[in-house]
């Protein structure tokens, strides 16, 4: 085995790399964070590099060659300026955080006494608090300091406490802060909360970095199981979340240690591989989750470093492929005690849906598939400056606009959706998702632009520009996502015993849903076309739910009930799967 030097020039430093590794397996490993949705099987495109070496010279898919010689790399093809969905929907909850601060006044131990200084604590507490004083706990670094504390505040302070638990000792007037985190497949959110008056202070996100292991949860969950183990992924989403404490603790103008507890919501793969728990049930029947239940552990086991003794509240999972996320949408949308029979879909790679009222709830999971987030997608790409996001024909003339508003450099789920159903309305397509020829069109707007048809390996495909276009095989790659979210409404209905009309309101959760254009949806078949009028964006409503929980203790405490109430259907056993799915594969070729 011979070592080489990979030179890194965008970010000005260099590494070894052994002639056994593939370039993404290097860049991963010098924590170079590549794009490679399709997990390094030379299929998306995503992972292009710039490469000069003795051997290659150009422009390389990262995951298709060997580190051979010495090579510069330059790693800046990758998307930047990503726009990424911060805001969801919001409900007015008390703020009452499980973190709370009570004034304390201790007495001094007398002559002939023999109370230690952390009874006398306890005591002050039960006087405070109507709680027995046997009740409360602390760490031995927070009883360790309880004597120089009281000495230097005349035994007069606050409690800093969890649930009962003493977490610190601190002076009167000094607030507290919150954190919450949707972390989510594609992209992670966080938000610094008011621990007093629950006001939202600022807010950060990024790409998720496990992307570079794979763009959807089979992908990352695959590679942990052939590595034998979750750490380096757990690295990299943690190491993120951290680094976005900081950002967050920057631009709010407080100390990390002013954080004393964070929430964190994310599908129950993205929960395991958070917390380095194997995911080996939740990609072998009967597809279970290891855990579901909520957890609450101490930041630093997990490598947060707010305050010392901060706490991380985890959102419990629904089933193997419906998570906290889901629950964050439930607690959001206060899904338990609507009257209205409702529909909450999130769309995204995993396509989940809860169907029902605060009579009945039912959940599922479809396999959407990656297509939407622009993984598999020819000339795909996550919502970042440059992307196609929405596109249309206005009067035999395709319009369009990008991210950014600059030049198109490819698409993104939204302009994909579009397009899809710009080409239905226009006659461009049959009914089955072929993509019909030149002489074949009909249709008036489509003859005039029967040069936007033309030939990519053989078969047609559509072209937005000169540079980005939408292939036969994306069009089956939508076909696909939309017949798994389609398949799985109608059954919910069928479960629930309601015909699809009889859903009353329908609320779009994820970034995705929410820059999409509800007529395309319908247009294409994603949702079924009697639900047009009852749609309604309701943004990151799994952060939502996040910062509901951090805010509020009942709301928190809440989700374990939840889970229970909700019923899961399992679509892949289901006997009308199936059929339902290739039915939803065509496209209707008219309005009605």
């Amino acid at each position: 085995m011979a070592e080489h030097i990979i030179t890194l020039t965008k970010e000005r430093r260099n590494f070894q790399a052994a002639d056994t590794e593939t370039l993404l397996a290097a860049l991963i490993r010098a924590q170079a964070a590549p794009d490679a949705p399709c997990g390094g099987r030379g299929t998306c495109g995503k992972c292009l590099v710039k490469v000069r070496s003795k051997k290659y010279n150009g422009v390389q898919k990262a995951c298709q060659i060997y580190v051979d010689c010495d090579m510069e790399v330059d790693t800046s093809l990758k998307a930047t300026g990503h726009s990424l969905l911060t805001e969801g929907i919001e409900r007015d909850i008390p703020v009452m955080p499980m973190i709370q601060r009570t004034a304390i006044k201790m007495e001094r131990c007398k002559v002939g006494e023999s109370y230690s200084e952390w009874e006398l604590l306890k005591m002050a507490l039960e006087r405070a608090t109507g709680r027995k004083a046997e009740e409360f706990t602390a760490s031995p670094a927070v009883i360790s300091g309880v004597y120089a504390f009281m000495e230097a505040h005349d035994y007069e302070g606050e409690a800093v406490l969890c649930k009962n638990r003493v977490l610190a000792l601190a002076e009167p007037g000094k607030r507290l802060y919150l954190a919450a985190f949707d972390i989510g497949t594609t992209s992670v959110v966080g938000y610094l909360l008011d621990g007093a008056g629950g006001k939202e202070l600022c807010v950060t996100s990024r790409l998720n970095p496990q992307s570079q292991f794979g763009a959807d949860v089979i992908a990352r969950s695959d590679y942990v199981l052939k590595a034998g183990s979750g750490d380096e992924m757990s690295r990299v989403i943690r190491g993120a979340l951290d680094e976005m404490l900081g950002e967050l603790a920057e631009k709010g103008g407080i100390g990390r240690t002013d954080i004393w507890q964070v929430a964190i919501v994310g599908n129950t793969c993205m929960n395991h591989l958070f917390l380095n728990i194997s995911p080996d049930s939740l990609v072998h029947a009967p597809y279970n989750p290891a855990s579901r239940e909520s957890i609450l552990l101490k930041a630093s086991e997990v490598q947060l470093f707010i305050h010392p003794e901060g706490q991380v509240l985890m959102l419990p999972n629904i089933a193997g492929f419906v998570g906290a996320d889901t629950v964050g949408c439930l607690l959001a949308s206060d899904f338990d005690h609507r009257d209205k029979m409702s529909l909450m879909i999130d769309i995204g790679t995993n396509g989940e849906m809860v169907l029902g009222n605060k009579d009945r709830m039912i959940t599922c999971s479809t396999a959407a598939g990656p297509a939407f987030e622009g993984a598999k997608i020819e000339c795909g790409m996550r919502g970042a400056l440059g992307a196609v996001d929405h596109i249309h024909m206005e009067e035999g003339r395709v319009v369009y606009s990008t991210i950014g508003g600059g030049e198109a450099v490819g698409i993104c789920g939204s302009g994909l959706m579009d397009v899809v159903a710009m080409l239905l309305n226009e006659g461009f397509l049959e009914d089955t998702g072929r993509l019909m020829d030149p002489d074949e069109l009909e249709n008036e707007y489509a003859r005039a632009n029967k040069d936007r048809i033309i030939k990519i390996g053989g078969k047609n495909a559509f072209s937005i520009t000169e540079k980005v276009y939408i292939s036969q095989k994306d069009i089956g790659e939508v076909q696909q996502a939309k017949a798994a979210i389609a398949a799985g409404v109608i059954l919910l209905c069928g479960k629930m015993g309601i015909p699809v009309s009889g859903i009353e309101d329908v609320m779009i959760a994820g970034a995705f849903g929410n820059y999409m254009k509800a007529e395309s949806a319908c247009r294409i078949g994603l949702i079924p076309q009697e639900l047009a009028g009852k749609i309604r964006m309701i943004g990151n409503a799994a952060g939502e739910g996040a910062k509901i929980a951090v805010l509020n203790e009942a709301e928190y405490d809440r989700c374990d009930g939840l889970i229970r109430q909700v019923e899961f259907l399992e679509l892949a056993a289901d006997p009308d799967f199936n059929d339902t799915y290739l039915d939803e594969l065509m496209f209707l070729t008219d309005e009605e």
